[in-house]
């Protein structure tokens, strides 16, 4: 089973599908705009999932309703997110592993809404000194969650943890134990993205094209025996 963009795994299963193109924050790297951007989405839908440009679902036959449960999303659980590598550069200051944010899961509550004001203001130094180191150094948005947000006990609710191994990396990262056996997610190689996406275009459009063809070949297919201009007469 190939892997999907979004947009077709939305077509397929019937939910909504945006393309969130912000403008960059000010004083921020880009990458912060998606704190934002799930925030306010989460003001009007009962889940939203999140995923980077460089993110594809990888068995998109599987609804996203089966993976809520295969994970075990609950109602107490405000924001699911996987697992980084575990490599020293993806460590919190308390050693660690960091949550990669190309992939989210946050389910509408006034908990998660909480939860996203705190980290949406985070690099204000307000509620977490020191929190602006990350305004523009990496690991940005996501080195400010994984030092501040889920150490906060005043954030009620449940962060979920999802391996790396099934909702984060691409074969070509094994030796990490990343995979991406649901959600592929081509952090550095994104070079391979563009191959995938094609083959899952011509995957689930062509049977598609061949079964209107099929469907619809009586008047597609002319058998041409007479003058040809009476073939085309409405």
């Amino acid at each position: 089973m190939t892997s999907a963009p979004p947009n077709t795994f939305a077509t397929i299963h019937g939910y909504d599908y945006k393309l969130v193109q912000p403008s960059c924050p000010t004083g921020l790297y880009g990458t912060w705009s998606k704190v934002t951007a799930m925030k306010e989405a989460l003001k009007h839908y009962e889940f939203v999932v999140f995923l980077d440009a460089d993110a594809i679902i990888r068995r998109p036959h599987l609804p996203m309703e089966w993976l809520f449960n295969y994970w075990d999303i609950t109602p107490d659980t405000l924001l699911a997110l996987a697992l980084d590598p575990d490599e020293p550069q993806n460590r919190d200051a308390k050693g660690k592993t960091l949550l990669n944010t190309g992939f989210m899961i946050g389910q509408k509550d006034r908990r998660t809404q909480k939860l996203f004001e705190a980290w949406e203001s985070c690099p204000t130094d307000v509620r977490y000194p020191e929190c602006s180191k990350w305004s523009q150094q990496w690991s940005h948005e996501q080195a400010a969650f994984g030092n501040y947000l889920r150490y906060d006990s005043s954030l009620e609710g449940e962060i979920k943890t999802l391996s790396c191994a099934e909702a984060n990396g691409y074969p070509e990262m094994a030796k990490l134990n990343c995979t991406g056996e649901f959600v592929r997610h081509y952090w550095i190689y994104k070079d391979l993205l563009p191959p995938v996406v094609e083959s899952s275009i011509t995957q689930y459009f062509l049977p598609r094209v061949q079964g209107l063809l099929q469907q619809n070949f009586a008047s597609i297919v002319l058998n041409i025996s007479e003058p040809m201009e009476s073939y085309f007469q409405e």
